[in-house]
């Protein structure tokens, strides 16, 4: 059984890969997130003609956005690991006037040469990579100079449920953080940024706050987390019991609450003299 913390990963080899398209369908309907995705289309600082490299396009529909912006004149790219995913945008974009190009790709070992595009992107990847450092620094190696890099990344260990027992509430948030490869990475984007040699670096927190039980049980994937969290010892069934009744209880009465903060950070490739 997977979570959709440590599903994304390795989509193709999992039992329900069209249940990651839903959660991206999901992601993609949330204002909080239209919001967070249109300013970091706006740091790219894109122009028609340009070149654009999204990192794990996922089902193809921010590449798509970002290929009306280029327009026909310039050059947009989606690499994916996933077969399933690459063969989703495909399908997605056909009847389009401006089509990306999707490529199977890992961002660790980018096929391009140096200083090929002039922005690159990636939103809610790196958390589901191994060594997010490495691959920013891939993402800089073929942007050219005075080019924009932009990441989206959430830190996980800012996750908040209320209500709950404390004990409990940690225990299980801090079992579906640690089933991401790299679930907070959020707060390390400015030293990936600075480390892989980019100037003018900004970061800036950006909080989601869900006050819906049925949208925080589908955000978090909570039934899937409650049952391997019980199944590998983490807390006991009368525990989880517990918590889902006082976050039934609450939200009959409107106190749920939940928070989740993202770091959207840009960096610039500094001109080469």
């Amino acid at each position: 059984m997977d979570s959709l913390a440590s599903g994304f990963a390795h989509v193709d080899k999992t039992d329900n890969p069209h249940s990651f398209i839903q959660c991206l369908n999901l992601i993609h309907s949330l204002p909080f997130f239209q919001e967070c995705k249109s300013h970091s289309f706006h740091l790219l600082n894109l122009s028609p003609g340009d070149s654009v490299l999204e990192i794990g396009c996922g089902n193809g529909i921010d590449i798509q956005k970002l290929a009306e912006i280029v327009g026909k004149s310039g050059i947009s790219v989606g690499i994916d690991i996933s077969m399933f995913m690459l063969k989703s945008a495909r399908n997605s974009n056909r009847k389009n006037n401006t089509i990306p190009e999707f490529i199977l790709c890992d961002g660790n070992n980018l096929a391009f040469p140096d200083s090929t595009f002039h922005a690159l992107r990636s939103e809610r990847v790196l958390q589901h990579t191994l060594d997010p450092f490495s691959v920013v620094k891939e993402m800089a190696r073929v942007t050219r100079p005075s080019g924009t890099v932009v990441a989206f990344e959430p830190d996980w260990e800012t996750l908040t449920i209320w209500p709950g027992d404390r004990q409990t509430c940690r225990s299980v948030l801090n079992f579906w953080c640690d089933n991401l490869p790299s679930g907070h990475v959020g707060r390390s984007l400015y030293a990936a940024f600075s480390d892989a040699g980019l100037k003018n670096i900004e970061a800036q927190p950006m909080t989601l706050t869900i006050t819906d039980l049925a949208l925080v049980k589908q955000m978090y994937d909570l039934e899937i987390t409650f049952s391997l969290a019980k199944k590998q010892g983490i807390v006991s069934p009368v525990e989880i019991q517990n918590w889902e009744n006082q976050l039934s209880d609450a939200d009959k009465i409107g106190q749920i609450f939940s928070s989740l903060t993202f770091f959207l950070v840009r960096g610039e490739k500094h001109m080469i003299f």
